[in-house]
């Protein structure tokens, strides 16, 4: 009674109070909050703000970077209501860390990339894409199958080249020596120059690349506007990514014909 009158006040019990002058009764509370496998959302479901206080600490702790931070508040209120929603118990929040797991993905497409510095340049169709698409409403490629590898030829400026078709690179890649010629053209320049962005490789590697927004790109019987480009000093490779493609309502890439049809509308 006594340690009850001293934690309350206006008949309101302090739970944490009492439980401190507890010892063994804090510990049996705490193994049990620890091993019900269901702290994130017991901490979610309880503690919002708290919850949402850690997640954005905890993003802007892994990086050396300087966030937006409406971006990474945004990313952890989404993750705080995916976390009550789908009742994620801690074991299938731990999959986050493995960047290849179904609710990593999952996460990210529905609370977007909380690193992503700014959102420049959308990389996914929509109906306004169709107006950067000058051209036929369908048109077919041929392209070369080499080694495994899919090549299709593109013409930015007067550089005419054959570039690897990739569906799991991001922007058009080019080179520092098309870079150079680009810029001779004026294709590229001060005016279109949208800084460094960095790029995952397929090897997991991470490439610091500047980036432009060209017109005039173009496959096939179309010409295509308002094209992200990265530049990479690490190879000599150039790369047809998604946004390109995506600026095409659809696509479909027949293998035995080797034929690459595109769609605008």
């Amino acid at each position: 009674m006594k340690q009850y009158r001293k934690h309350t006040k206006s008949n309101i019990i302090d739970l944490n109070g009492l439980l401190k002058e507890d010892s063994l009764a804090e510990k049996d509370i705490e193994a049990c909050y620890i091993n019900s496998g269901k702290t994130l959302l017991l901490q979610a479901e309880g503690f919002e703000n708290e919850f949402i206080q850690k997640c954005v600490q905890g993003i802007q702790g892994s990086t050396d970077k300087s966030l937006d931070a409406k971006r990474v508040n945004n990313f952890c209120v989404c993750q705080l209501q995916m976390v009550k929603t789908k009742k994620l118990t801690d074991g299938e929040m731990q999959t986050l860390s493995n960047p290849n797991s179904v609710l990593f993905y999952e996460m990210m497409y529905k609370c977007g990339d909380p690193f992503r510095l700014n959102q420049d340049g959308e990389r996914n169709w929509t109906s306004a894409t169709t107006t950067d698409v000058i051209g036929p409403n369908v048109d077919t490629l041929s392209v070369l199958n080499l080694n495994g590898m899919t090549y299709v030829k593109v013409k930015i400026g007067h550089q005419v080249q054959v570039w690897l078709f990739d569906t799991g690179a991001t922007d058009l890649l080019i080179n520092n020596e098309l870079e150079a010629e680009l810029k001779k053209e004026n294709i590229i320049n001060k005016q279109n120059y949208l800084g460094v962005g960095e790029y995952e490789m397929a090897n997991g590697m991470v490439d610091t690349c500047r980036r432009y927004q060209v017109n005039s790109v173009q496959i096939g019987n179309f010409t295509v506007n308002n094209v992200l480009v990265s530049v990479t000093d690490k190879g000599k490779r150039i790369i047809v990514g998604k946004s390109l493609l995506n600026k095409f309502r659809r696509w479909a890439l027949h293998n035995e014909e080797n034929k690459l049809i595109l769609w605008k509308e």
